[in-house]
């Protein structure tokens, strides 16, 4: 793959995870304050499954560019920051498969809950941070 084409794509899909961090962090979460209690669990359950079909393609690809941006190391990227932006990845995902996920399901088993609510909403700045750090990342390979 040419360099270009790798480093355009990389900072395409990591943007794309970027610009979906900041719409869930500052749209979507504080949203779930406003769902009527009686409506939440539909809610919080669709909101999972529509998150889902969206990550399904850029999730993958954002994994597959890292890495290939770490083995291919084209001109100008650094193997430090190429594994850098490879590490804040795996951070993100464990972060998300064991402390995000688990917290959504139990929004949609227990309902509504402010304080759960809150604390997504507050602990989820970790990974929009995160997320930020590497549309940086990105752009900085460019």
């Amino acid at each position: 793959m040419p360099d270009r084409i790798l480093l355009l794509s990389h900072a395409g899909v990591t943007l794309t995870m970027v610009g979906i961090m900041w719409s869930v962090q500052l749209l979507v979460y504080p949203q779930f304050r406003s769902v009527p209690v009686d409506g939440f669990v539909p809610y919080v359950t669709d909101h999972s499954t529509k998150i889902v079909q969206v990550l399904a393609l850029f999730a993958p690809l954002e994994v597959l560019l890292a890495l290939l941006l770490f083995v291919l190391r084209p001109s100008g990227v650094s193997g430090a920051a190429a594994l850098a932006g490879g590490l804040l990845l795996v951070v993100l995902w464990v972060a998300t498969g064991f402390y995000y996920a688990p917290l959504h399901g139990e929004l949609q088993s227990g309902g509504y809950d402010e304080a759960l609510i809150e604390r997504l909403i507050v602990t989820n700045w970790f990974r929009t941070a995160l997320w930020s750090a590497r549309g940086v990342l990105a752009l900085t390979f460019l």
